[in-house]
């Protein structure tokens, strides 16, 4: 069991949303700062449940997340599942629910296993289904990250994370973050 800190800032490249224009940008979004308690159920295996909070510009937001994990090594290779459920809390908006399931591989710049001082690749999928308000929604994430893992509890994150939604309401869009993530378990 551990308890895992993460805090993440997340700046736009390119969002075709409404009353956006459709060119390129780079503006502060939002950051977020989670806190897990991870339990493992076999080394294989692991719950977790955890709280957030956002920081952002039109409502900052608060949730409650709850989560099932599973990991898999295929030579050198780290593949993980990850099905989760959280409920958001926006301050004038209807509470928001969700389920997700992520499919990411993590590999290793280094050898056959990752190491301390060691550089690494994520590249990830995350489908996330959505109630707010009565409405449905679908949203796709596609994330590639290059890591370093700085101690055995500590590692830094730059990703490029691709998303679109509004598969099912008006608006389809496509919007393109670069994030920063560190992380911190103990």
């Amino acid at each position: 069991q551990k308890i895992i800190f993460k805090i993440e800032h997340q700046d736009i490249f390119y969002n075709n949303s409404g009353d956006q224009k459709d060119e390129l940008q780079f503006t502060h979004y939002r950051t977020d700062l989670m806190g897990f308690y991870d339990f493992k159920l076999n080394p294989t295996k692991s719950i977790a449940f955890g709280v957030f909070h956002r920081i952002q510009e039109q409502a900052n937001a608060n949730r409650i997340i709850q989560q099932f994990a599973a990991v898999n090594r295929l030579r050198g290779l780290k593949i993980a599942h990850r099905f989760r459920t959280d409920q958001t809390f926006t301050k004038g908006d209807p509470l928001e629910i969700r389920l997700r399931y992520r499919l990411a591989t993590e590999i290793p710049l280094s050898g056959s296993t990752l190491d301390p001082g060691e550089h690494y690749l994520v590249l990830s999928n995350e489908p996330i289904f959505s109630l707010q308000g009565g409405e449905f929604e679908i949203e796709n994430r596609l994330v590639f990250s290059v890591g370093e893992l700085i101690t055995s509890s500590q590692k830094l994150e730059w990703s490029l994370d691709y998303r679109t939604d509004k598969f099912i309401q008006e608006g389809f869009r496509t919007r393109l973050w670069a994030k920063v993530g560190y992380f911190y378990s103990f």
